[in-house]
């Protein structure tokens, strides 16, 4: 059986490692022999900006202060205190996003693009990848339609100003590998906190039209079971990957270890600077 991963992160780590250690998995996972993969995780309180994005216009005066307290490199592994808001870059475009421990839930698919070629073309993978996720969210009775080019949101067909985003999604692509992360709200607290820390985006889908956060984005029910949206996300990945389940092969442990590896080498050399967050390379 060609080998797969799954990862349900318990560790606490920065965004600083989270993504390194999304980037490194990248890295490694075609030329170890993998054909995909899941990642379940979460960061400390957060401010994650996409790779193209101007934190001055996305974050605003928040981050100038950011700056100014934090002159350590690299920033830190391991999480200060629980008082302590990160801001950080990821390797994939799209917006500026707010993590939460408890309050949303980050989830990453990885998929050999060797294996699955038809997700070479972007419009595909999203669609493809995008209902894996939304089946799982239906299996919870949770009708969710993909919105604007990768956004998953709950609503009415036939009137678009009702439609609201529960997930928002991005991609990225290393050694023909892609991976494609998002993050499903589970609390609607964190609506509030985007609302504390984030103006109004400079770009948005059309089907936002001006709308505030509080507007915009809304929470999964609080009758939503994180534990069985993983198990279901799982079986449907096997399924799409032609594997009985994922999370086989002996040949896991020796790939984790090649890969905080590179997740070390990738947080001091990149994450974890002050050079990568504020765009200088």
């Amino acid at each position: 059986m060609k080998p797969t991963f799954i990862i349900d992160q318990t560790s606490v780590r920065t965004p600083y490692y989270n993504l390194a250690l999304e980037e490194a998995i990248s890295l490694k996972l075609v030329s170890e022999g993998f054909i995909g993969g899941l990642r379940f995780w979460e960061n400390p309180r957060s401010i994650v900006i996409g790779l193209s994005e101007k934190p001055e216009r996305t974050v605003g005066p928040f981050y100038e202060s950011f700056l100014q307290n934090r002159k350590e490199q690299p920033f830190p592994k391991k999480p200060i205190d629980s008082e302590t808001v990160y801001i950080a870059r990821r390797a994939s475009g799209g917006g500026t996003v707010v993590h939460e421990p408890g309050w949303n839930l980050n989830f990453s698919i990885f998929v050999s693009l060797k294996e699955k070629p038809e997700l070479f073309p972007v419009g595909n993978s999203y669609k493809t990848l995008l209902g894996l996720v939304s089946n799982a969210l239906r299996n919870q009775n949770i009708q969710s339609n993909p919105r604007g080019k990768s956004d998953l949101a709950v609503g009415q067909e036939t009137e678009m100003q009702t439609w609201k985003k529960i997930s928002g999604n991005a991609q990225f692509r290393k050694r023909d590998c892609i991976v494609q992360h998002g993050t499903l709200i589970l609390d609607p607290r964190l609506i509030e906190l985007v609302g504390s820390y984030l103006p109004h985006p400079p770009e948005e889908p059309d089907y936002r039209k001006g709308r505030d956060h509080k507007e915009f984005v809304t929470s999964l029910p609080p009758e939503f079971k994180v534990g069985k949206f993983k198990q279901d996300l799982a079986l449907l990945f096997a399924d799409y990957l032609g594997v009985e389940k994922i999370g086989t092969g002996k040949e896991f442990l020796p790939f984790l270890r090649t890969v905080f590896l590179d997740a070390d080498r990738l947080f001091k050399e990149k994450y974890g600077t002050k050079r990568f967050l504020t765009g200088e390379e």
